[in-house]
Formats: C-alpha cells, sequence, structure tokens
C-alpha cells in the first residue's frame, strides 16, 4: 500500500510488547488513528521522535481503514520540551488531548479541531498560561459534544455590549433587561461572563498576554465547570490530576 504525508499530533504512547510501542496521532488529513511503532526502543530508530505524547509535526505512513496503521518516517517536528518537563503544563495538555480524543470519533475527519489543537498545544509550549488556553479550549470544543450555547450575546435582543449572565434554561446569555426570563439563571458575575464570551471567540494563533487574577481564573473555571457538567457530562482522570495539582500549588486558594 501506498505511503501517505500527513500532519499529526501525537495524543499519547503506549508500550506493546517488550520492545513496540502504540502511538495514537490526530491527523488532518485522516483523523485519529493508532499506529505500530516496531523496535522503538533501538537508540537509532528514525521514529522515536513520534514516541513522546505532545509532538507535532509531519509524518509519512501506512493509513489502513481498519485496524494498526503504520509509521515510516517523521518530519519537521516540534518537540515539546517545556510541556514535557513543566508538571503543570503537561497536566494541561494531557487534559485537552484526553478531550479531544472523547469528543472525536477515531477516523473523523475535522481540519478545525485539528488546528485549534495544535494552536492550543503550541501557545502552551511558548509559555502561555496553560489554564487560559485550556479554557479557551474547553469553549471551543464545546459544538463537538453537540453543544452550541449562545455565548456572543443575549438569546432575546442580540445585545452584547452589557452585563450578561448564562441561563441554562434558553441556552445562552441574557442582558440585565432579560434576567427576569430566568430567576435560575447560573448568577455569574459580569466579570466571568465577559471572560467566556471572549475566550470562546478567540483565534488562539493570535492569542496575545492573559494574565488574569487568581480569583478570575477560578471563577471562570467554575463557570466552564458547570457548562461541561449540564451539556457533557464527561469526568477525564487528568482534569482531576488538574484539580489535585492546583490545590497543592495552591492550599489557600479554596479557603478566599
Amino acid at each position: 500500500m501506498q505511503a501517505e504525508r500527513f500532519a499529526g499530533i501525537i495524543l499519547f504512547t503506549r508500550k506493546h510488547r517488550e520492545k513496540d510501542m502504540l502511538v495514537k496521532i490526530f491527523t488532518r488529513e485522516y483523523g485519529k488513528r493508532m499506529f505500530f511503532l516496531r523496535n522503538i526502543q533501538r537508540p537509532k530508530n528514525p521514529l522515536r521522535a513520534a514516541a513522546f505524547a505532545f509532538v507535532r509535526g509531519h509524518f509519512i505512513g501506512q493509513i489502513n481503514a481498519s485496524g494498526l496503521s503504520f509509521l515510516n518516517d517523521v518530519q519537521d517536528s516540534h518537540f515539546p520540551r517545556l510541556t514535557t518537563e513543566d508538571i503543570s503544563v503537561n497536566a494541561y495538555a494531557s487534559y485537552m488531548t484526553g478531550l479531544l480524543d472523547a469528543a472525536l470519533e477515531d477516523g473523523e475527519l475535522n481540519p478545525i479541531l485539528f488546528d485549534l489543537l495544535w494552536q492550543a498545544l503550541s501557545q502552551v509550549e511558548a509559555g502561555k498560561d496553560p489554564a487560559v488556553v485550556a479554557n479557551i479550549f474547553e469553549l471551543q470544543l464545546l459544538p463537538q459534544f453537540g453543544v452550541m450555547p449562545n455565548l456572543k450575546a443575549c438569546v432575546f435582543c442580540g445585545q452584547a455590549d452589557t452585563a450578561l449572565d448564562y441561563s441554562m434554561k434558553y441556552a445562552g446569555f441574557l442582558c440585565q433587561r432579560h434576567f427576569d426570563k430566568d430567576p435560575r439563571r447560573l448568577h455569574w458575575s459580569p466579570r466571568t461572563a465577559y471572560l467566556i464570551q471572549h475566550l470562546s471567540q478567540v483565534d488562539l494563533s493570535r492569542l496575545g498576554s492573559v494574565q488574569l487574577k487568581p480569583a478570575n481564573k477560578q471563577a471562570l473555571r467554575a463557570a466552564i465547570d458547570e457548562l461541561y457538567e449540564e451539556y457533557v457530562g464527561i469526568h477525564l482522570k487528568s482534569r482531576s490530576f488538574i484539580d489535585q495539582l492546583e490545590k497543592m500549588i495552591n492550599p489557600l486558594d479554596g479557603n478566599k
């Protein structure tokens, strides 16, 4: 079978037998595929660059419609040194790749999500706040779970440049004039609603410096958790690890 060239992101790796490895790659052209790497432990194996999670690059390999695919070569790869060495960055990268893996069926093509994940991993590797990048990724991944909340403006009048709050009942924002439509709205702070509104639309490839106060980050985290609990309902181990890690790094935050 003819070898194909494709762009890919290593989602995770798994040892197979003593010397081999299974590598899951999210490809731009063929969706998610599981690849078999033989004798990956050999020091001079040209495929060793593909033996690490979060590597981004171009690959050459045999794509099979079912079963395992096979990798022949790695080209133009970007090794994620910071993501590999920094436990916090690694945790958020693991969460984003795990969330993508849960949202997308194997073999399902989605170049838009491919580009989103590529940019997210690129930004955390460049030193951007991994929590904020993950928040952006979560918000922009929601449609893949079949969820289309209106995070741009009031669902009744389209007002966007005003204080907003979120309504589960109407699956979108309400402006102050329409708060009475849902007494059980979530009562987000105006700042939190503003962050949700803008982060859900930001272009990750153009993300500048984003610095949020700890209290704002916590409120943003809680708001996105409410959306995911209501609409998605998945609980990843990588997310639980982030929660534990945050408690270790900032043990007093929960008491503020």
